[in-house]
């Protein structure tokens, strides 16, 4: 099933136009959490999902049960937006330039995807700003390299 998040602070109106709009397979959750943009807490492709370490239990139940994906509490280069810091598809993914080797080695493994860290858009850190993927393409900014 394909899944769309939306975040604390929407209207009834929006959420119902929000549930209304996709095709029936993608299911609309409403997640009620004080981090407003969710997209910058969870990073995740079709084996695990990372999230940010404060999230709640709910939150983190949600995500595992309607994703379908074992979900992890996560860092990247010490940053809690894991998020923005990594961008991935079932193939492979992009980190944070100041992961560690380590780091790299372990997220590997719970991603079960290759991973390399560098920047985007002229070095830019925040992997997420510059770099849109899945698992047949990749938009990047006109800065990168």
């Amino acid at each position: 099933m394909d899944i769309s998040w939306t975040c604390y602070g929407f209207q009834f109106v929006e959420l119902q136009h929000l549930r209304n709009s996709p095709p029936a397979s993608v299911e609309v959750q409403r997640i009620d959490q004080p981090h407003t943009a969710l997209g910058n807490c969870i990073a995740c492709n079709g084996h695990a999902a990372l999230i940010h370490p404060d999230l709640d239990m709910e939150t983190e139940e949600m995500i595992a049960n309607d994703v379908g994906v074992e979900v992890f509490r996560q860092t990247i280069a010490v940053n809690v937006l894991v998020g923005r810091y990594y961008t991935l598809s079932n193939k492979g993914g992009l980190v944070h330039p100041d992961t560690s080797i380590e780091e790299l080695d372990k997220l590997s493994t719970l991603l079960q995807v290759p991973l390399v860290a560098r920047t985007v858009n002229g070095g830019s850190n925040v992997i997420a700003t510059g770099l849109a993927v899945n698992d047949w393409a990749a938009f990047c900014g006109s800065v990168c390299y």
